[in-house]
């Protein structure tokens, strides 16, 4: 019975230490909010050129190849994609400057910020070993936030969304 209970330990302690990601429900990746415009109400306007700049400005240029719309915003790139769906989905955005704000989970954060106004977080090791910050619903969802940073000073310098399903 005492090996079980070490081993029972044991493992849960490999799991709990495996652990990457900062748990974010869909409903909260939706209220997500660039320059206080919800991911929802982003994802609302199908890539629509007129809709999309009602609610982030007007894009510095734009690009319509049939299958993706891409924006490009003084600090912001956003792409639609039609790519096995029915309708235009929101696939990425990267937020580059500080320019344009970023928040999740009622923090807002920008390029130039410190990671630690995130408050506690786990880190994520790329292929590279740079840390960075990634939010997702599971640890293999196919939608998901990731915060890269300066590895030296641990300031914010991209803040990306992607949805690969």
């Amino acid at each position: 019975m005492k090996q079980v209970v070490v081993l029972v330990f044991l493992l849960t302690s490999f799991i709990v230490k495996s652990q990457t990601v900062n748990t974010l429900s869909n409903s909260e990746i939706d209220n997500s909010k660039i320059n206080n415009v919800t991911l929802s109400d982003i994802k609302k306007t199908l890539g629509k050129q007129p809709k999309v700049e009602s609610l982030l400005g007007a894009s510095t240029s734009f690009e319509d190849n049939g299958f993706y719309y891409y924006y490009k915003f003084n600090g912001l790139k956003l792409d639609f994609s039609t790519a096995g769906k029915s309708k235009p989905y929101v696939e990425s955005f990267v937020v580059l400057t500080n320019e344009v704000n970023f928040t999740i989970k009622g923090i807002t954060i920008t390029v130039g910020d410190p990671i630690s106004k995130l408050g506690t977080v786990n880190f994520s090791t790329g292929r590279n070993g740079d840390k960075s910050i990634l939010f997702a619903e599971c640890e293999s969802c196919d939608v998901f936030i990731n915060i890269e940073f300066d590895q030296a000073t641990n300031i914010i310098t991209k803040i990306n969304y992607f949805d690969m399903s």
